[in-house]
């Protein structure tokens, strides 16, 4: 009988000690994760945390801006570039894009710190495959205007694909100061 209580005992933390190495090796779950969405004419559609390797491109690009490599920054935009300012400026194509930054280089000194960036991939109505991948990024950014030193902020929501910076939109605040009143 002791024998019988025994066995039984073995088979019990047995089947325990199986039930417990199966649950601990289930598979988290793999789909990707949904961090918001896009709304339009449609309805909203999800956005998806995107993927890291495109966050060092964007360091990249804004390495390259800094330091004024012109053909860093060439080599890391798509040819056909679409870039919209924070005043409303719209540039076309490479070319263009490096020659309002030569300009612009030259008057403003502008130079970028990033301060927070994320990666994601939703739909694009501008993307022929209708879903893309972007760094959304916080920024600031020093300027020189007639001798001094302005800061503003930026949020930059840059498509990247294939390792290229396809477009990007600029959103930029300069911030008062708070009255004495």
């Amino acid at each position: 009988m002791k024998l019988k209580k025994l066995t039984m005992k073995k088979i019990f933390i047995l089947l325990i000690s199986i039930g417990m190495i199966s649950l601990s090796c289930e598979s988290p779950d793999s789909s990707p994760q949904v961090i918001g969405f896009t709304a339009s004419e449609d309805g909203k559609s999800d956005v998806l945390a995107g993927p890291a390797d495109i966050l060092s491109v964007w360091e990249s690009y804004i390495d390259a801006h800094n330091s004024r490599d012109v053909e860093g920054i060439q080599a890391l935009n798509s040819d056909e570039i679409s870039v919209y300012g924070p005043a409303g400026e719209v540039i076309e194509g490479n070319e263009a894009h490096i020659e309002f930054l030569n300009q612009w280089f030259e008057v403003n000194n502008p130079n970028w710190t990033i301060l927070w960036a994320i990666s994601n991939t939703g739909e694009s109505n501008e993307y022929e495959g209708g879903v893309a991948d972007f760094v959304t990024a916080g920024h600031e950014l020093t300027l020189n205007v007639e001798g001094q030193d302005i800061t503003a902020f930026q949020v930059i929501d840059a498509m990247i694909s294939d390792g290229k910076v396809v477009s990007f939109n600029v959103y930029q605040q300069e911030r008062g100061q708070a009255s004495s009143e």
